[in-house]
């Protein structure tokens, strides 16, 4: 449990005034409010019921067990060698096939490990986002509780009271919206599906094959 889990539970019935106030009476034409909600296309209490369902161990998990695939493909890359005593055209078809395929599996950047790993990395960057940006969330919200507009908007519903507490809720998300686009940017052009291309074996002989006894 973090600090949205505690704040929002008290914040509800403050969020519900601010959004049925905005959706019945609106704001001022030249409030702040109005290219937030346009950015965002959300109610501030909205954004806040979404976030607040939204955890960040289903992320962890994810990355732990990409990882561990990961791990496995490593290991299975290097189960299977060439065998020592084979020779003859298919060996070297054989050994130009799983080269290709040992090097799709496991080395750098540019193989499944690797593109499970910096998976992996995307969803721990991710989860850093969820994180910061459900903090930032609760303090706003935490602030807005205690302010003088939320007295106000108890007190006589008072329609720019609800828009300025609304305003304030909305200018965080959206520091969170460009701050999880910046992470998106980051990573772009290093998760795309990874195709397999596969070596082109020596051309086959006439001899076939054989193993080496001695």
């Amino acid at each position: 449990m973090d600090l949205l889990d505690r704040v929002y539970p008290v914040a509800a019935p403050l969020l519900d005034r601010v959004d049925a106030s905005l959706a019945a009476s609106g704001a001022p034409a030249d409030h702040p409010i109005w290219p937030l909600l346009r950015r965002l296309g959300s109610l501030p209490g909205e954004l806040v019921v979404h976030l607040a369902g939204v955890s960040r161990d289903g992320l962890t998990g994810a990355s732990d067990a990409l990882r561990r695939y990961a791990g496995g493909y490593r290991q299975r890359a290097d189960e299977v060698p060439m065998p020592a005593a084979w020779r003859g055209p298919a060996a070297e078809a054989y050994g130009a096939t799983w080269s290709g395929l040992a090097g799709q599996l496991a080395g750098g950047p540019d193989t499944l490990t690797g593109r499970l790993e910096d998976t992996a990395s995307y969803l721990d960057d991710v989860t850093a986002w969820l994180g910061r940006t459900r903090r930032a969330l609760a303090g706003t919200v935490a602030e807005c509780l205690g302010s003088a507009e939320a007295l106000a908007l108890k007190a006589s519903s008072d329609p720019v009271a609800a828009a300025t507490i609304g305003a304030h809720i909305l200018a965080i998300a959206a520091e969170a919206l460009d701050d999880g686009r910046a992470l998106h940017d980051r990573w772009a052009g290093r998760l795309a599906e990874l195709a397999y291309r596969p070596v082109d074996p020596a051309p086959a002989g006439t001899t076939s094959a054989q193993f080496r006894l001695g």
